[in-house]
């Protein structure tokens, strides 16, 4: 028997390297002050559950996988604590986890984070309606593909490297679907519902909607699945 902790996950801006900045101006120019306020809070929350989780369990030897990470053993862990020291929530729980003896592994396939990198950016940085709907579309058509992709690869580097009777846990974007390629023998424990995590992202993204958009914020912040009620 081989088990994984499925972690699915919504990045905060310190998680998002150079885009942070270009980021940060399209949420500030279609999202409420007010609504940032409270995602960051959600978010925060979402990741002092999963540390809380981890805090309880037997790390030693377990196996970290991580969207966007394509170095393991003694780079991939400088990589970790080097996000770590930059606050990002994310590595901060990795950083922790390696501390207790946990193993980080190369998740990614660096060629096809460029690719899809390379798309993401040309299209933050267009600054005219042409060059605009140009690159819109050619992300759109390429994005489906390059996350197949990058889902198989993934499965396929945790189906390789994770043995009989060990543990791991890969930490996932919200978007991604990892799981659909595992091998069958592979127990998969998700921390929370992707479900959950795709509709509050989808939510916190509208500029209405406001109820809908708390009620999802709430079960992000409650218990993760598995948690004691200590």
């Amino acid at each position: 028997m081989r088990e994984l902790f499925l972690v699915p996950m919504i990045h905060i801006d310190a998680d998002l390297g150079k885009a942070k900045d270009e980021i940060a101006l399209v949420k500030n120019r279609f999202i409420s002050q007010k609504r940032l306020e409270q995602h960051e809070k959600t978010i925060l929350m979402f990741w002092d559950r999963v540390l809380t989780y981890f805090e309880e369990q037997d790390v030693k030897n377990m196996k970290i996988f991580q969207d966007g990470l394509a170095a393991g053993g003694e780079i991939g862990k400088k990589i970790v604590k080097e996000l770590a020291l930059k606050e990002s929530r994310n590595f901060m729980v990795l950083s922790d986890l390696v501390d207790k003896g946990a193993m980080v592994m190369k998740t990614e396939d660096i060629a096809l984070i460029q690719q899809e990198q390379t798309l993401f950016m040309n299209l933050l940085k267009s600054k005219h309606f042409f060059s605009t709907l140009k690159n819109y579309l050619k992300y759109r058509f390429n994005k489906t593909r390059l996350l197949k992709e990058r889902d198989m690869y993934m499965a396929g580097q945790i189906n390789s490297n994770l043995k009989k009777g060990e543990k791991a846990a890969l930490f996932i974007g919200a978007a991604h679907n990892v799981a659909c390629f595992l091998d069958k023998d592979i127990l998969v424990f998700p921390l929370k519902d992707p479900l959950l995590v795709k509709q509050y992202f989808k939510a916190f993204s509208k500029k209405k909607n406001d109820r809908e958009f708390q009620t999802l914020s709430n079960e992000l912040r409650c218990k993760i699945n598995g948690e004691s009620n200590a």
